[in-house]
């Protein structure tokens, strides 16, 4: 479940053969899964990584002082692919997993985070 868990928040295996030593991380593949229960510290540094990177001097919405509504193009979107998805501001491993930002202005954006599973669909905007 660990795994699994990781994979939503945006964390790769950190090791995909059952064969080595088991790295102490529930990212990482075992043939003993006792000692691979939890999230190691690389694991935590890739998840500060991926969230607690900011990009600009915009506050967050619990910080603005008045409401401020999205521009009506933030519904209009259509993510069918990477052309959609803005500019690619993070991609870590090997290039499976990006995180693209499209910024609307005024402390709007959209991020979309991407984990491709195959590497042919990368160039195809196909990501699982």
């Amino acid at each position: 479940m660990c795994q699994e868990i990781g994979h939503t928040f945006g964390l790769d295996h950190q090791d995909e053969n059952f064969n080595n030593a088991n790295l102490g991380s529930c990212m990482d593949y075992t043939s003993d899964p006792t000692t691979n229960q939890h999230p190691d510290p690389h694991d935590y540094e890739e998840l500060r990584a991926i969230y607690e990177s900011h990009d600009d001097s915009t506050t967050s919405a619990s910080q603005a002082s008045a409401p401020n509504l999205p521009p009506p193009a933030m519904s209009e979107i259509d993510f069918e692919g990477p052309g959609q998805w803005g500019k690619l501001v993070r991609s870590t491993r090997g290039d499976r997993l990006q995180r693209y930002e499209l910024d609307f202005g005024g402390g709007h954006k959209i991020f979309t985070f991407v984990i491709w599973a195959n590497e042919e669909d990368r160039g195809r905007g196909k990501p699982r």
